[in-house]
């Protein structure tokens, strides 16, 4: 069986060092956390970000198909249509999710496998995710530190936990063993009309286009 992932990191590259030095933060902790759960059990996390003419397509379209839920690490302009690759990754995972869920599985009633984690932007989280489904804050998060706190450390180890039930229920009933090759985001036109609008900052064309 091909190898199979706890969760899928879903967050926005800024190209801010500082920033991104917060994000692996919250992935170190986390994963030391699910090491008590589901002990060497791989995480995905693009590290490294895309760059222009990357074909993100086949790659992370795998590895999400792969995994047993999605993290999505919000920040602001986590839903950029300037930065399409956030909003196709959370449509994509709710196509998985709805596939999934609808296999009639009890343990999994009432579940998503979407996990929002708002290090900033509550405000600008969409509707459609703030009133169905449960959020973790993170915003008081202002140093690295933070998250070896015992609070902080509490709550991830919740997190961890959600993640592993969702694994369990799903690898039980055979869910996770689906063939991924010929998974695919959506097309990015498809989604336009509703990335602009659960977008925070609407795009305005340039002069001439």
């Amino acid at each position: 069986m091909e190898h199979v992932n706890a969760c899928f990191i879903s967050y926005r590259h800024t190209g801010d060092p500082d920033a991104h030095q917060f994000v692996l933060a919250f992935v170190r902790q986390l994963k030391k956390q699910l090491g008590w759960w589901l002990p060497n059990m791989p995480v995905f996390f693009d590290e490294k970000g895309l760059n222009v003419g990357d074909h993100f397509n086949e790659k992370l379209a795998f590895e999400l198909c792969r995994s047993a839920c999605m993290v999505m690490f919000y920040s602001p302009l986590h839903f950029d249509p300037c930065n399409p690759y956030c909003a196709l990754e959370y449509q994509a995972m709710l196509k998985l999710e709805e596939h999934h869920l609808g296999q009639t599985i009890d343990d999994l009633r009432n579940k998503g496998l979407i996990f929002p984690v708002v290090f900033r932007g509550l405000d600008c989280l969409p509707e459609e995710i703030r009133s169905n489904r449960t959020c973790e804050n993170f915003d008081h998060i202002t140093v690295e530190a933070d998250f070896e706190e015992k609070d902080c450390q509490g709550r991830l180890n919740e997190l961890a936990k959600q993640i592993f039930d969702r694994y369990r229920v799903l690898q039980n009933a055979g869910m996770l063993n689906d063939d991924c090759s010929n998974f695919h985001f959506p097309v990015l036109e498809s989604i336009r009309p509703w990335l602009e609008s659960v977008a925070p900052m609407c795009v305005t064309p340039m002069p001439g286009h």
